[in-house]
């Protein structure tokens, strides 16, 4: 599984509090699971809000066991998100930002995406100069797809699985 996000470290969780980030969100990312590591049990995403509204929001719409909502303004919950990006062992804490500043898609995944559209769009082949974005909405990775007429977001998974 293609995982293009950044690990969270203690710099980063400092910057993203020193810019007005004050609740976090974690939640299951099983794309964070590298299966040649047998070390690694669970990897968590972590999602930064400035407004407890937007976090509370963001819970409201992801089903999973394992989330949490953490605010720094309670001395336990900081610590434990410090401690996630401390990356402890047998876990990895990714955050919600990519790790290149520029994502491309890889020419397996264009043609994937181009069989994608073929199946369930009714793009025209003039239309195969697509625009490709990579974005993150509730934890989970999803495509922007444009063709200059229309936009088209899909989950990433779901041209992945092709």
């Amino acid at each position: 599984m293609h995982n293009p996000l950044a690990l969270l470290s203690e710099l980063l969780l400092n910057a993203l509090i020193n810019h007005g980030y004050i609740y976090f969100i974690r939640q299951s990312y099983p794309r964070g699971i590298d299966h040649f590591d047998d070390s690694i049990k669970e990897a968590f995403i972590i999602t930064p809000y400035k407004k407890l509204s937007a976090a509370q929001e963001h819970l409201l719409h992801i089903t999973d066991s394992r989330k949490h909502i953490y605010d720094i303004y309670q001395p336990s919950e900081k610590e434990k998100l410090f401690i996630a990006a401390s990356q402890p062992p047998g876990y990895k804490v990714y955050v919600d930002k990519l790790a290149a500043k520029t994502w491309k898609p890889t020419s397996d995944l264009n043609s994937k995406i181009s069989n994608y559209l073929r199946v369930n769009t009714k793009w025209k082949a003039k239309d195969s100069n697509v625009d490709v974005t990579l974005f993150i909405s509730y934890g989970e990775l999803m495509l922007n797809l444009s063709n200059g007429k229309d936009d088209l977001q899909i989950l990433f998974k779901e041209v992945e699985r092709l």
